[in-house]
């Protein structure tokens, strides 16, 4: 398998780790954990795992390019941002308006990285987005609840997501990856002491339980997947990672459907279909000469400057 090939393949299985959050997530919320708290305890909890790994091999721990404290900043106020926009939304319209962000990555790319906006791209794009309405289920009217502040947070979040993604194309060519994954998660873990003072005292008195899932949530859904994402960034280039990062959705839907027993309505099972779909138009090679020479084009334009 060649750089390409396993870059896809590390791209989909940080989809699927970072799938898991939502799972773990809401039996910590059944503990009695609350949002502000499990995000704490994933950006704690990933400063202590890569900062344990970085340790035992001596590596550095802190990056010392000031564009991956910039990229870890935008990191950080993407995740904020939608934690505060669902808030103020239904989950389904605030996932919709955060998964645009491979749409603006794309967008992106064309005038910071100068990729070419391929009609391969196009179309992954729209079967990936028509799939995240269906999943969603905001074509549901009674499911609804607008807001302009949370549609203007759940904007922010996505565009402060993309940037992230543009900008870890520059910095994964000159850092090591557990150095980056270490230097994100401390600016994010800084940042919860700061936003969350309140919350963070009662987390010294977790239950075995509430500290074995806060470490999975920290290692499964935190730390792999940022290493792993910038992996793929590394390999594939941004724009592509992200339009794979959207399999995160379908996989947190089948999830809770299988761990949680919640419902998996034919409306989402046939968007779970069309993010599979976006996938596949994204990852298939080209099969004739010509598309091939379009694809080496294209795969040129995507791999990181």
């Amino acid at each position: 398998m060649g750089s390409t090939g396993v870059g896809y393949l590390i791209a989909v299985v940080q989809a699927i780790l970072y799938a898991g959050m939502g799972v773990i997530g809401k039996f910590l919320y059944g503990t009695g954990l609350n949002p502000e708290q499990v995000t704490s305890i994933r950006f704690i909890g990933a400063v202590v795992i890569v900062g344990a790994v970085l340790l035992v091999r001596r590596k550095p721990f802190l990056s010392r390019s000031p564009l991956v404290y910039v990229q870890a900043l935008f990191f950080a106020a993407s995740a904020y941002l939608y934690l505060v926009a669902v808030d103020h939304l239904t989950a389904g319209l605030g996932t919709v308006i955060f998964y645009t962000y491979p749409a603006i990555v794309a967008l992106m790319a064309v005038f910071a990285l100068r990729e070419r906006l391929t009609a391969r791209t196009v179309a992954a794009l729209v079967l990936a987005m028509a799939g995240i309405v269906l999943i969603s289920g905001i074509l549901a009217p009674q499911e609804l609840r607008l807001s302009a502040l949370g549609i203007v947070l759940a904007v922010a979040a996505s565009v402060a997501f993309a940037i992230y993604m543009i900008i870890g194309q520059k910095t994964v060519a000159k850092d090591e990856q557990l150095t980056l994954t270490f230097t994100m998660s401390a600016v994010s873990a800084l940042l919860c002491v700061v936003l969350f003072p309140t919350q963070l005292p009662p987390l010294l008195h977790m239950t075995p339980l509430q500290w074995g899932m806060g470490f999975a949530i920290a290692l499964l859904c935190t730390v792999l997947p940022v290493f792993l994402l910038l992996a793929a960034i590394k390999r594939i280039g941004s724009t592509k990672a992200s339009l794979i990062s959207i399999l995160e959705t379908p996989f947190s839907l089948l999830l809770a459907f299988a761990v949680l027993g919640e419902t998996l309505t034919g409306m989402q099972g046939a968007g779970c279909l069309l993010v599979v779909a976006s996938i596949v138009v994204t990852t298939l090679p080209a099969r004739s000469g010509k598309e091939k020479g379009k694809g080496k084009e294209a795969e040129a334009g995507d791999a990181p400057s």
